[in-house]
């Protein structure tokens, strides 16, 4: 035979092997699916394994922006993101699903998880090593929560999340109190004293009779007897012994 006819003849028979052999391999690198994503993140999310889970969760929001998965897969994303510790990246994702769903009966959840994830204070490991106050670090995410919890009982005022967020609201209304009563201490020790008495009143005026109001009264007296106002300390005494009663009754 000759090589002419032998390639005419070979070539057909190469043609249909290479075939069959592509039909059988598998597509190891096929997309996966929605359902795919979303599972494989759901089981990832109950191992605690949040890293893998987080990848899962942005796949399908990506890939499958318009799938019906994708609005649970955000939902789900705001959490990991919180239970991860990635607090900023937690509020964002909220705030991004309210903009993108603002009446779906899940937002009330998204703007609960931006309050508590905007509401947390990071503590080193010194911090906690000696038992630092959460009152004596920066509290600039918890007026920031405080504001995020009060659009929450304004926008949904019968939400589930409701009862706790004014629970929340109290206990930060106490620690920013609790703060702003070490800055007033603070000025009055350094001489400080009409910084120090704007302080003190502060925390009467803004926050209310919270557990520090007693305190910063006692403050605000010593300011102005350092500050030579007699009339203004005999006011701040007799506000004193009104919260002291309110206090004893309590």
């Amino acid at each position: 035979m000759s090589h002419r006819r032998f390639r005419v003849a070979v070539l057909p028979v190469l043609a249909t092997l290479i075939l069959a052999g592509c039909a059988g391999t598998p597509h190891h690198h096929a997309r996966p699916t929605a359902l795919s994503l979303y599972e494989h993140g759901r089981h990832a999310l109950e191992a605690a394994n949040y890293k893998v889970a987080e990848g899962y969760f942005r796949s399908l929001k990506a890939d499958y922006p318009f799938k019906r998965y994708a609005r649970e897969a955000a939902l789900y994303l705001i959490y990991t993101h919180f239970m991860a510790g990635h607090n900023h990246e937690a509020a964002n994702t909220a705030r991004r699903f309210i903009q993108e769903h603002p009446r779906s009966p899940d937002a009330p959840y998204a703007y609960f998880m931006v309050a508590v994830s905007e509401s947390q204070i990071p503590l080193n490991f010194v911090d906690r090593l000696f038992g630092v106050s959460p009152a004596r670090r920066n509290i600039r995410n918890l007026r920031t929560g405080f504001h995020d919890y009060k659009k929450l009982l304004i926008h949904f005022p019968r939400s589930p999340y409701s009862l706790y967020g004014r629970f929340e609201m109290n206990r930060i209304r106490d620690r920013i109190a609790e703060h702003d009563l070490i800055v007033a201490r603070f000025l009055l020790d350094k001489g400080a004293f009409v910084a120090s008495a704007n302080r003190a009143a502060a925390i009467v005026r803004r926050l209310g009779m919270t557990p520090s109001a007693p305190d910063a009264l006692k403050i605000l007296i010593r300011d102005y007897r350092h500050l030579d106002e007699p009339a203004l300390a005999l006011q701040a005494e007799a506000l004193l012994k009104t919260v002291r009663k309110d206090h004893s009754r309590s």
